[in-house]
């Protein structure tokens, strides 16, 4: 068999390699068999014509570096999300309906801040500027009645406000021990979600959870506040 019959059938695979990618359903596969096709190509522009065609060689080098570039990113992407074990108990009580990897994006926006007990975090009917989380300890809700509820662990604080930009309607301070919290800037996490679009109907829905169970347990005088540690949303 003739070097330029070796080099046809390499077109040919190629061809076929090509054509196997185009009806793979997965992206990884179908960038991996590009990526073959194009390795097997190559010989045929190099040395099938008196000159080597270097448009095409040029065009095939191109698409190749592309596709690999994206195969690492993919790479990159699957690999386990590493939390930390606050995080990781953040996650379990609030945002197991969230991907680890989407999740990790969304608390590094946010700080956590150690406070002492009876530290004040919301005064009543003022526009509130953050959204908070209960991390550890508990705090604690006056309402306009004089009503003490409290937030444990897993919950909210600012969140009716964070949805619907009102004022806050109650005033809120940590608990009679020292209290970790999360907090986001409410612009910077509103700018953040407005960009995720299923992420933020995700985010609306676990905090509309949070704000149900507070006013559930209200309702039947409970002393302490639920959140959303059991929503589930895909």
């Amino acid at each position: 068999m003739s070097d330029l019959n070796i080099l046809l059938i390499l077109l040919n695979c190629a061809y076929l390699i090509w054509l196997l990618a185009f009806v793979s359903k997965k992206i990884v596969w179908l960038r991996i068999l590009t990526v073959t096709g194009n390795v097997v190509v190559l010989p045929y522009y190099l040395f099938y014509f008196e000159e080597a065609l270097w448009n095409p060689i040029v065009w095939v080098g191109i698409y190749t570096t592309i596709n690999l570039i994206m195969l690492l990113l993919i790479y990159l992407e699957s690999r386990p999300v590493e939390l930390s074990n606050m995080e990781q108990k953040i996650y379990d009580k609030t945002f197991k309906s969230l991907e680890p990897r989407v999740y990790k994006h969304l608390i590094d926006l946010a700080e956590i801040e150690e406070l002492g007990p009876e530290v004040k975090l919301v005064n009543r009917d003022t526009h509130l500027e953050n959204l908070m989380l209960v991390v550890e300890g508990e705090a604690e809700v006056v309402l306009k009645h004089g009503d003490h509820v409290f937030i444990p662990s897993g919950g909210f604080i600012g969140e009716q406000s964070f949805i619907t930009g009102e004022n806050t309607s109650a005033d809120v301070s940590t608990g009679k021990e020292a209290t970790t919290i999360l907090r986001w800037n409410s612009e910077v996490l509103r700018n953040y979600l407005e960009k995720k679009g299923p992420l933020k109907d995700t985010v609306d829905l676990i905090l509309s959870a949070d704000v149900i169970h507070k006013l559930r347990n209200m309702d039947d005088n409970h002393p302490e506040v639920k959140h959303s540690m059991d929503l589930n949303v895909k």
